[in-house]
């Protein structure tokens, strides 16, 4: 929220990009948005989604705020058919799926449960889905991993459900494909380390980054893993190895999490900040390419491309 009355600028430094709308509605902080995958709907925190091509704000099933404040949201899609929705969890704990009405811009609440948290933490810190499978991943802010099927109904069944003790999820990604499933990659904050796990939740490998971990996406097409180091800014690596491979600084007045994303494929690398700007950079020179101002001087934690 911007307190001042002076007009909001919009600005890109290179003149990359340029602002094509506001979408409204949102009240409070925005702490998750993720956009469709073919570009028509965008959700967030709330949760309220919007019809992109239009900017209208949709109706939703449930007032969600008994369950608390939404902390992580995937959408849900099928390889085989158009049907589609959306999965969220929550600061209390809470796995929620909503199904899309066929050729509608309505959805219909299917499922919503409370998960095990760790003992130690019950909100839902983050969530990642792996279209080709099927398969949902949820992690709690302490300890606790759960791995889902999604079925023809969208409805969620149990693969597998286990706590690592002493790790603090921060981020989750689905990995390489194995025999029987691809690998789920959990990202630990405050211990900085990523476990490896196969399908029944065993752990494959313990990797030590020695960061503290705000955020993290993987691509295993281009064998790359970032990290947000928010002491420093965004950590490069390998899926193969342990090494840093690059460090791309990022200006900052406090260490605070801010979600990292790759886009154009992998070629730029993607960033908010404790300022009201979105950082850009080229992955193969570590080279700021365009710098984002969004109009305040506040926390820019939530983006997706």
């Amino acid at each position: 929220m911007n307190n001042s009355n002076e007009p909001k600028t919009y600005s890109s430094t290179r003149g990359k990009y340029a602002l094509q709308g506001l979408l409204v509605g949102q009240k409070g902080a925005v702490t998750c948005i993720a956009v469709h995958p073919l570009g028509i709907f965008a959700a967030c925190g709330g949760t309220r989604i919007w019809h992109l091509p239009t900017g209208k704000s949709l109706l939703t099933p449930t007032n969600t705020a008994d369950r608390g404040i939404t902390t992580a949201i995937v959408w849900l899609t099928k390889p085989d058919d158009d049907d589609d929705g959306l999965a969220y969890g929550t600061e209390h704990g809470f796995l929620c799926i909503w199904k899309r009405n066929k050729n509608e811009h309505t959805f219909n609440e299917i499922y919503c449960n409370r998960l095990t948290g760790g003992k130690d933490g019950q909100e839902i810190s983050a969530m990642a889905y792996d279209n080709s499978s099927g398969q949902l991943a949820v992690v709690h802010r302490a300890e606790a991993v759960h791995r889902f099927v999604i079925d023809g109904g969208m409805s969620p069944r149990t693969i597998s459900s286990i706590t690592i003790r002493d790790h603090w999820p921060q981020a989750v990604a689905f990995g390489q494909v194995g025999v029987r499933g691809p690998e789920l990659w959990t990202f630990g904050r405050e211990d900085g380390v990523i476990y490896i796990l196969n399908d029944e939740g065993k752990i494959l490998k313990a990797k030590t980054t020695g960061a503290v971990i705000g955020h993290a996406v993987l691509s295993t097409k281009d064998d790359a893993i970032i990290l947000d180091d928010v002491s420093q800014g965004i950590a490069l690596y390998k899926l193969s190895g342990t090494e840093r491979i690059r460090t791309f600084q990022v200006p900052h007045n406090e260490r605070r999490s801010r979600n990292v994303a790759f886009h154009d494929g992998t070629s730029t690398i993607v960033i908010g900040s404790d300022h009201g700007r979105v950082y850009e950079f080229d992955r193969r020179t570590g080279q700021i390419s365009d710098i984002i101002d969004i109009g305040v001087r506040e926390r820019v934690q939530s983006i997706a491309v």
